[in-house]
């Protein structure tokens, strides 16, 4: 039987409408069946360090830390050395994975965790919903 996940994979980043953020919530609703604050947003069109204050912001609101990340939780994530992006945990045949929508692929994406820094991508925290 495939993965959820499949179903997201190769899904169009579109700034404002199909992007990181967009897609956690789209997934906690679509796949777990949980509600989704509505105001879960992140303006792209900020700086770099204007999204990290956005990103924070959204986990510190929505999620609280834990050590032992379940299918649909939050992952925050560094990029270029800040907490800039966020997906969703999945484990794919036993593997530690992360379901992002990533803006330099075009797509929503997969990758196993222990790839993320081929992709420049860094783990800064797991969060479950509140």
């Amino acid at each position: 039987m495939p993965h959820w996940s499949e179903n997201y994979i190769g899904q169009p980043y579109q700034a404002g409408s199909a992007d990181c953020a967009r897609l956690l919530a789209q997934v906690r609703k679509e796949v777990f069946a949980m509600p989704v604050p509505e105001d879960i947003e992140v303006d792209r069109l900020q700086s770099r360090l204007g999204r990290v204050g956005q990103m924070t912001d959204l986990v510190s609101a929505y999620g609280k830390p834990t050590n032992d990340p379940v299918e649909g939780d939050a992952v925050l994530m560094f990029c270029a050395g800040r907490p800039s992006h966020i997906g969703v945990y999945c484990v794919i045949d036993g593997e530690p994975s992360i379901l992002h929508a990533m803006e330099n692929a075009g797509m929503v994406v997969l990758h196993k965790i222990r790839d993320l820094e081929r992709a420049f991508l860094k783990v800064e925290g797991y969060y479950t919903w509140k």
